[in-house]
Formats: C-alpha cells, sequence, structure tokens
C-alpha cells in the first residue's frame, strides 16, 4: 500500500510541475500567509472543522494543518503550491490532496484521501481567514 502511494504521489506532483513549467515566483500574487480557519464535508456526510496557519515563499507554502472529527487525521503537516489563483495541497505524506482556489480571503476546493482506512474519501472544504 505505501508503494502505491508512493507512486501515486510521485505522478501527481510529476503532473503538477509540468503544468507548471515556466512559471516563475516572480508573478506570486494571492499572499497565503496566515492563519486560516473553515470547514470539511465528506462525501459521507461527515463534516468537521479544519485549521491552518501557513508560510509562503513564493508559489510555495507550507505549515500545521488540523483536521477535527476526522478518524483518520488530527495534527497535521501540510506542504502546497500555489499557481494564479489555483492550489494544491498536500498533508500527510500527501496521504489527503487538496485542490483549490482562493478568491480574496477564502480557499475553497475538494479533497481526495489517498491512504489510511479512509483512502478514497472524497469531499469538499473551505477556509476563510
Amino acid at each position: 500500500m505505501r508503494k502505491l502511494v508512493s507512486v501515486i504521489t510521485i505522478l501527481v506532483l510529476s503532473i503538477f510541475l509540468v503544468a507548471c513549467k515556466g512559471s516563475t515566483s516572480g508573478g506570486v500574487s494571492v499572499n497565503l500567509t496566515g492563519s486560516w480557519s473553515g470547514s470539511w464535508r465528506s462525501s459521507t456526510g461527515q463534516t468537521g472543522a479544519l485549521t491552518a496557519s501557513f508560510s509562503q515563499s513564493g508559489a510555495t507554502f507550507n505549515g500545521p494543518v488540523k483536521i477535527y472529527n476526522s478518524y483518520c487525521f488530527g495534527n497535521e503537516y501540510a506542504t502546497g503550491t500555489l499557481s494564479g489563483s489555483k492550489i494544491q495541497l498536500g498533508i500527510s505524506s500527501n496521504a489527503i490532496i487538496f485542490n483549490g482556489t482562493v478568491s480574496g480571503s477564502t480557499i475553497s476546493g475538494t479533497y481526495y484521501t489517498y491512504a489510511t482506512s479512509c483512502s478514497g474519501d472524497a469531499g469538499t472544504f473551505v477556509l476563510r481567514r
């Protein structure tokens, strides 16, 4: 299972890097640095709160994330990339991938879980500053 998660992670990151070919951090106009809070909703109906504190350098950002009311995740560390207003964020060694859009002081989008006993779960999320 770990090999499969590693292969999927490498594949997803490779595709993302190819799609971003030629971009520079000089064009980054969105600032994600700071504290964020919001919620998540699983396709199974389960919901919970979500908090994050990001630091950003150019088109990359990272920081601690807390996922409340989850059977599989809790206090996690996230790393992500920003391209225009689009973000991709991996949590817990990319066991969860969040894809979203930044609009003003809101990030919203979808997530998919690739590992743990929650593998295959998908849903939506929103974070606000």
